[in-house]
């Protein structure tokens, strides 16, 4: 037994229990009671004192403990709707899960069995849906590493077709798994007649006037001179009919339609191959797909006042965005901008070299982002009150590197893209003290060499009238082409500079009441609708309810109230079937009743259906590497002897020591209770 106090404290809690019971009967003796009565209360009032007070002390128990622990087998079956897809399904609905049932029952007369079933989230047990949309088998090797780290772990069984189309490479994912794996494998490895829609190329947005391509990629296995026709379809109405003809056993043709953006909005599209005789399965002959068509691109004026490798590096970025139309301009076309503009961008604007009228842009409510280099007049900067002043005694720079501030929401940066920032060479940022705007938004800060610090190197400020970006470093250039060095392509550079415009480029909106939800959503993921309400100062409040209403095509009803946050409003409507919903959001507000319409669309996920032919190859090369077998479904009846003849399936002693609270000790807090409950009994009997 161990306390939080030195022991010697210890008699001083007898000394305590024998003085509060001096001191309550020692009167009482000396007035006449009886011997026998007067000395079992004091032992009582004594015992009980001394024990509460020890108690106060905290005292703890050591105590050892030896646990036997079976041998776990963790089982993780693929649910997706692959399974089922194939000429045999009725074996995956009924006979399958009988199978792993026995499996299951058989493994657990000797150890414990944790089943998992897997999709593109893992979830405890199997119920035998196969309703996936999509497939992750490396998400199951993760979490068995995860959580099963440093137990009995003796072996890992996994049932699945070796088709997967989400995360890693599942072989590599369980290079971590330290015991044994088998592979049951399910599915249908031959290659059968059929025909189905690969993969669809086209650009997510197009604007409306516009004609944009549709690359349609078809598969024709065994249909070597076989023709299918392939239609692409809005709604009712057919668009084009191509014929797509197979050239070998096994061929990809390619067919290409040129659509034109009539109107705006979420356009949904149908693409249909028609069904060739003999084909196995036609569930992969039909698909859609949703373009959003936007009313028009954002105008961004690209100012400069000499040539500079920045410059080509966002137009490249911006060039590579359809959101986006660029005008490279010289500074003496300032006076002459209007409004026509979203973003104006003044690289190494105002100049020491140049000077220029900058009053109209001033006036004007267009947004700016000003790039700061060895060529910018700092002090006419100064002057713009942007957000950001610089205090420098002299055209001094220094290099230093972007730090990411965590607290920056404006927009995401993805966990990947922040990596490759990281290793951004520096920028030469103006020296000196930089005094920012409390309602500053920094992105990132300026790093160093080892040291970062809170001098700001990217940030936004947000006036009355137009939203204002600041870059204090050139030679952006430099970070493109590491990124390319790093990735082999400009994919985290392009994409930061693409956020970055749209957030500068995109009128606030200014209404009271605003609804927020993607407007395209997967079968897979739940609804989610964040809303805001506004005072008339434009500040923000949650006192009244917020209800909404998604209605379907067939006009059915679904209302929702949302749940308040700290100081706006969140809905989780859950999973809805395909289709198209709209939806009416209202808000009474005082005596103003504020509402918002608009439409979202729930998209199936086809990515099963594109691809049925098994890889049973990548499941006995997981079994091979991982001392384990694979076995085929006829086999499962007899993968439970084969686990259990392994030499290293045994049960293990763990041997633990713990501390407990003797505090928390029902018998001792009886035994105190009795102690009191006695004295107690026998005072009344005294009449005391």
């Amino acid at each position: 037994m161990v306390t939080e106090y030195p022991y010697g404290l210890i008699p001083l809690c007898l000394l305590l229990g024998a003085g509060y019971s001096f001191l309550l009967y020692y009167l009482e003796i000396k007035r006449g009671l009886k011997s026998a009565t007067g000395w079992v209360m004091p032992i009582l009032r004594f015992l009980s004192v001394s024990i509460i007070s020890f108690l106060i002390l905290s005292p703890l128990i050591k105590r050892s403990e030896t646990r036997l622990e079976k041998p776990m087998i963790i089982l993780g079956i693929d649910n997706t709707r692959s399974m089922v897809l194939a000429n045999d399904s009725d074996y995956y609905r009924k006979t399958f899960p009988n199978q792993i049932n026995q499996l299951i029952t058989a493994l657990q007369k000797k150890c414990e069995v944790k089943i998992y079933s897997f999709d593109d989230k893992l979830v405890s047990g199997f119920n035998a849906g196969f309703n996936g949309a999509k497939t992750d088998i490396s998400l199951f090797f993760n979490e068995v590493n995860t959580r099963y780290a440093n137990r009995n772990a003796a072996a890992l069984v996994l049932a699945t077709d070796g088709i997967y189309n989400m995360g890693t490479d599942p072989f590599y994912a369980a290079q971590k798994i330290p015991f044994p794996v088998y592979t049951i494998a399910l599915g249908d490895t031959s290659l059968k007649k059929d025909i189905s829609i690969r993969k669809i190329i086209v650009n997510k947005t197009a604007y409306k006037g516009d004609k944009f391509p549709v690359e349609v990629l078809v598969e024709m296995n065994k249909c070597n001179g076989v023709k299918s026709k392939l239609t692409i379809s809005q709604g009712a109405h057919v668009i084009e009919t191509k014929e797509i003809r197979a050239n070998s056993d096994r061929s990809m043709q390619q067919a290409t339609f040129m659509l034109d953006a009539k109107e705006t909005g979420m356009i949904r599209y149908s693409l249909h191959l028609n069904e060739v005789e003999g084909e196995g399965s036609n569930s992969n002959n039909h698909t859609e797909f949703l373009v959003e068509v936007l009313e028009t691109r954002q105008k961004i004026a690209l100012i400069s006042d000499a040539p500079h490798p920045d410059i080509t590096a966002m137009l490249k970025a911006l060039e590579g965005s359809s959101h986006f139309e660029i005008e490279l301009l010289s500074p003496e076309a300032i006076p002459r901008l209007n409004d026509k503009y979203d973003l104006v961008i003044l690289n190494q604007l105002p100049s020491i070299t140049n000077v220029i009228d900058f009053d109209p842009l001033l006036k004007s409510k267009v947004s700016l982002l000003f790039i700061l280099g060895s060529q910018s007049d700092i002090n006419s900067f100064n002057r713009f009150k942007s957000g950001l002043i610089i205090n420098s005694g002299k055209n001094a720079f220094s290099e230093s590197q972007p730090f990411f501030n965590p607290e920056f929401s404006l927009f995401t940066m993805d966990t990947k893209d922040l990596a490759v920032f990281n290793d951004f060479p520096p920028l030469q940022c103006p020296f000196g003290l930089y005094q920012v705007s409390p309602l500053a938004d920094v992105l990132f800060y300026q790093k160093m060499g080892n040291v970062s610090t809170r001098t700001p190197m990217i940030l936004f400020t947000h006036g009355l009238d137009r939203k204002i970006g600041i870059i204090a470093g050139e030679n952006i250039w430099r970070w493109r082409l590491s990124d390319y060095i790093q990735q082999s392509n400009h994919e985290s550079f392009d994409e930061w500079f693409d956020k970055m415009a749209q957030y500068l480029s995109v009128k606030e909106d200014k209404s009271f009441f605003r609804i927020q939800v993607k407007n395209k959503i997967y079968e897979n993921e739940p609804v989610e609708i964040e809303a805001e309400v506004f005072n008339a100062s434009y500040e923000l409040i949650n006192q009244s309810d917020v209800a909404i209403t998604l209605t379907d095509s067939e006009l059915k009803n679904y209302p929702f109230i949302f749940s308040k946050t700290q100081k706006a409003y969140y809905l989780n409507a859950g999973l809805f079937p395909v289709g198209e919903y709209g939806y009416k959001a209202t808000v009474k507000v005082g005596t103003s009743l504020y509402q918002k319409t608009g439409k979202l669309f729930i998209e199936k996920v086809n990515i099963e259906n594109a691809n049925l032919i098994a890889d049973h190859n990548l499941l006995f090369r997981i079994a091979s590497a991982h001392d384990g077998e694979m076995i085929f479904r006829d086999s499962i009846g007899k993968l439970a002897d084969k686990i259990m003849a392994r030499q290293d399936i045994r049960s293990v002693s763990i041997f633990q020591k713990r501390m407990s609270d003797l505090i928390g000790n029902p018998w001792l807090f009886a035994l105190i209770i009795a102690l009191l409950t006695a004295e107690w009994v026998i005072r009344k009997r005294e009449g005391l």
